[in-house]
Order: C-alpha cells, then sequence, then structure tokens
C-alpha cells in the first residue's frame, strides 16, 4: 500500500512542500474487485492515483474485449483526458482486484500542473511509455501467430513482473487464461492450448495462476527477436 505521494509516478519529483500542499486535495476510495471505474466514452473528469491492487485498461467492441495495459501501484488514469479538451473516457478501467485509490478533481489536477511544471513533464513521459506498450500491441495482434504472441507477452510480463531464483524466472502476478486472452485478441481456447504445448515442451509451469519460465532461452527463441532490445519490454522506464 503506498502511503507516500512521492511514490506515485507523476508526483516523484516534486519536493516535500509541495506534497503537503497537494495531499489535502485527495480523496480516498477504494474498489471492489471488478467493480468499473470508468466507462469508455463516458463524461467524467476524475484522476486516479493507484496505492494498491491492479486495473485492466481495456476496450469493447461488440462485447469483444481487448485489454490495452495493465496499472497497478503508483500508476496514475485519468490523467490524459484531464489534459485533454475533450473529457470523454478513452477506455474502460475495471479493477482486477480490490483497489485503494487517490481520487483528484480535474480542476485540481490542472492547478498542481500550472503550479509545477514537472507533473506534466511527467505526464509526457507516461504518455510516451503508453504510446510504445500500444505499439507492440499493435504489433502482435497484426503481425504474429497465437505461439510467438503468447510467448512475447510472457516476456513482456516477466520484465514487468518477474524475479528470478536459481534458473526459475516467477512471473509475480495471478494471471488468468482469459486475460491473456483478451491481452492478446486471441480465444481463451487458443491461449489454453498454447500454455499446454509450452508446460509440455519443459518452458513454462502454471501453478495457481502464476507463471514459473524454465527455459527463458527457448521461450525467447520462439519470440522470433521480436525484441531485440528487451529492455524495452519494460512497460514504465521513469
Amino acid at each position: 500500500m503506498i502511503t507516500n505521494l512521492s511514490d506515485i509516478t507523476i508526483f516523484s519529483d516534486l519536493p516535500e512542500d509541495a506534497l503537503l500542499r497537494i495531499a489535502p486535495l485527495l480523496k480516498e476510495r477504494h474498489f471492489k474487485k471488478n467493480h468499473v471505474l470508468m466507462f469508455e466514452n463516458d463524461l467524467s473528469e476524475e484522476v486516479y492515483l493507484i496505492r494498491s491492487g491492479m486495473v485492466k485498461v481495456y476496450r469493447l467492441s461488440e462485447d469483444r474485449e481487448i485489454v490495452l495495459s495493465i496499472a497497478t501501484a503508483g500508476d496514475i488514469f485519468g490523467e490524459a483526458e484531464a489534459l485533454s479538451n475533450d473529457i470523454h473516457r478513452i477506455s474502460s478501467v475495471e479493477a482486477l482486484e480490490n483497489v485503494s485509490a487517490w481520487q483528484l478533481s480535474k480542476q485540481d489536477f490542472l492547478q498542481i500542473v500550472e503550479e509545477y511544471p514537472s507533473v506534466l513533464r511527467k505526464a509526457y513521459t507516461i504518455l510516451i511509455e503508453r504510446i510504445r506498450v500500444l505499439n507492440r500491441l499493435i504489433r502482435y495482434l497484426s503481425f504474429y501467430d497465437v505461439r510467438t504472441k503468447t510467448a512475447n507477452l510472457i516476456m513482456d510480463l516477466y520484465y514487468n513482473f518477474g524475479n528470478q531464483n536459481d534458473n526459475v524466472y516467477k512471473i509475480d502476478l495471478r494471471i488468468g487464461q482469459s486475460l491473456l486472452a483478451n491481452m492478446l485478441g486471441v480465444t481463451r481456447e487458443s491461449i489454453s492450448k498454447t500454455l499446454s504445448d509450452f508446460q509440455a515442451e519443459g518452458i513454462l509451469d502454471i501453478q495457481d495462476k502464476y507463471f514459473y519460465i524454465l527455459n527463458k532461452s527457448k521461450l525467447e527463441s520462439i519470440c522470433n527477436k521480436t525484441e531485440e532490445i528487451q529492455e524495452l519490454r519494460k512497460w514504465n522506464n521513469q
């Protein structure tokens, strides 16, 4: 659970006196798992700073869902609309687990941006990182088969949520097959078969929705050199 505003990425460069001025503007909010915090095209103005938990950012079309990104503690969402002339929500956001957040009004957020230029610089940096992630997603959706897509996404998840213990690489994030399928725009059946193949080949083990990479070099070979600079797999390079 984040308790210090300095641990929120967009405010990380602010001095202590600025953080003390911002703190009274925040409203504490709690959301249950599966609660939809905002819907695509809704008219709303709040900005959210995640203190704990995880949300998915997604879009729906004819009852088909595509997950654009996952946000965790320290992340912000809603700031792009606040900085835009159009307050229609760009996408929907749903809690993947219980979430605690600070809520900030658009007016207060814009006042902070006006007073502290570093916040605006951070907002632009965050936006560029999101564009980078979306570019990778477009590549996956457009050019690769299910096996290559899945291998790349698993590697992405490892670079963002992974840790190494001897020769086993754990993705420290519980993720179901449906969510994985929606991140790649494929059916759950396709993901299930691909993951079963990876397990049979000794590449991957799955326990209680946690992924353990047993043969990282083989998984990387399946990725087909789709990311020569592996550090670019990180969703937040700040």
